[in-house]
């Protein structure tokens, strides 16, 4: 084998291991997000795959590997909507995508509340769906998602603030109710359903 080839693999795999120590740090928050933004399996995991591949395609390309975060999720977004455009036919969410939603174990209203968020985040714009998930379950700030969509902060916060009062008009009288009074208390619930994911995956 000559020096050149071992060159060659010993910067790949040095390449590899870089990307896989950056993609640690982020990959059940990714995994989230797909499930939340398809709200089907299938699609999370396919989401997922292609957003993994072409990061590491581009990985050489981050001039700061500290945005490794919003580089990847960029990605996610873009190929989402992508996938979205080619969508002819309203897609329902899967069984086992609804089950993974929620928790196993969570208090019957609470249930039924985050039921009823996921069901009406679809009817929301694609734009401003993507920027409450992004804000409100994979926590993202709001500078950090103006990099990951693209636009202004103002874009942004006009997109939450919008995407908030679409919610209220359309969600049931008690949860609109813990939208405006007890919203951190929700908020940690979506939390905690995501760290329960997190030990799950994809």
């Amino acid at each position: 084998m000559s020096r050149e080839h071992n060159l060659e693999i010993g910067l790949k795999d040095s390449k590899q291991n870089e990307f896989m120590i950056y993609y640690d740090r982020v990959k059940f928050k990714l995994s989230g997000f797909a499930r939340a933004i398809t709200r089907n399996t299938e699609n999370a995991r396919d989401l997922v795959s292609d957003t993994v591949l072409a990061a590491y395609e581009n990985f050489d390309k981050i001039k700061n590997k500290e945005s490794f975060s919003s580089y990847i999720f960029t990605i996610a977004v873009r190929l989402n909507r992508k996938r979205k455009s080619k969508m002819k036919n309203f897609e329902e969410m899967d069984d086992m995508a609804l089950e993974n939603l929620i928790n196993h174990d969570p208090m019957p209203d609470i249930s039924h509340d985050i039921k009823v968020l996921y069901n009406t985040l679809d009817k929301l714009p694609e734009k401003m769906k993507e920027a409450i998930i992004l804000y409100e379950i994979s926590g993202f700030t709001i500078e950090e998602i103006k990099e990951i969509q693209g636009g202004t902060i103002s874009g942004v916060k006009s997109r939450l603030k919008r995407g908030r009062e679409k919610l209220s008009e359309l969600m049931s009288d008690k949860f609109t109710y813990k939208m405006n009074n007890n919203y951190s208390a929700e908020q940690n619930e979506f939390s905690k359903k995501n760290e329960k994911l997190m030990k799950v995956g994809i």
